[in-house]
């Protein structure tokens, strides 16, 4: 949310593009009530769930397989954690940069791919300066970069996830218990205050804006 607030353009339209169940949606709608707020995904349970558990005046959920809504223009583009994913993510980084007026907001893992990470269906981890090279070509330019999550979110938190098979361990699937809350609490805890904010980490966030 800083990297949304880090620049004073107004943002009237925004477009969070691979919402999934719509939680980061959400909070950008409710931080940005003035704006229209949509969220895209390509998969019915997703958005059929981000549309049951949030509602606001200013926030659509669409199902849209063919990234339609991508034709239309927004402030800004988001798209969190979801270029690892992405056969094609230089397609769909262009299509971003069509779209946007002003500003792209992007996250995504940076440096060796372990093989948990194949399991919860990434297809690479990028590679420091990879992105903003080419959306350099694209004609947008870096505001604000976060490498981040330096030692707790990775390597330990990252590493761990691999030794404990996490795609296929039990404790991470099914009901999201007791057990499952208290452990997701103390790794955010660790996570938010005692790794890396800016400089050192292999979690990327960016905030770019047209040149």
């Amino acid at each position: 949310m800083y990297l949304l607030e880090s620049s004073g353009y107004p943002k009237k339209s925004i477009l969070d593009v691979g919402c999934g169940v719509g939680v980061i949606t959400y909070l950008i709608a409710k931080r940005f009530f003035h704006a229209q707020v949509d969220g895209i995904d390509i998969s019915h349970v997703g958005i059929n769930s981000a549309r049951e558990r949030w509602d606001l005046l200013n926030l659509h959920f669409y199902h849209d397989e063919s990234l339609g809504y991508l034709k239309k223009k927004y402030d800004l583009i988001c798209c969190f954690e979801v270029l690892e994913h992405v056969e094609d993510w230089q397609d769909l980084i262009l299509q971003f940069s069509t779209s946007a007026k002003r500003y792209i907001v992007l996250s995504f893992p940076v440096g060796r791919m372990i093989s948990f990470e194949k399991g919860v269906g990434h297809l690479r981890n990028f590679q420091k300066g990879e992105v903003e090279s080419y959306l350099l070509q694209m004609g947008f330019v870096p505001e604000t970069i976060f490498y981040a999550g330096y030692p707790f979110y990775s390597p330990l938190y990252r590493n761990l996830c691999n030794i404990f098979d996490a795609p296929e361990n039990s404790f991470t699937r099914g009901k999201y218990g007791l057990s499952q809350k208290m452990a997701s609490h103390f790794f955010y805890i660790l996570s938010r205050f005692f790794s890396t904010k800016r400089n050192s980490g292999e979690q990327f966030c960016g905030l770019f804006r047209r040149n």
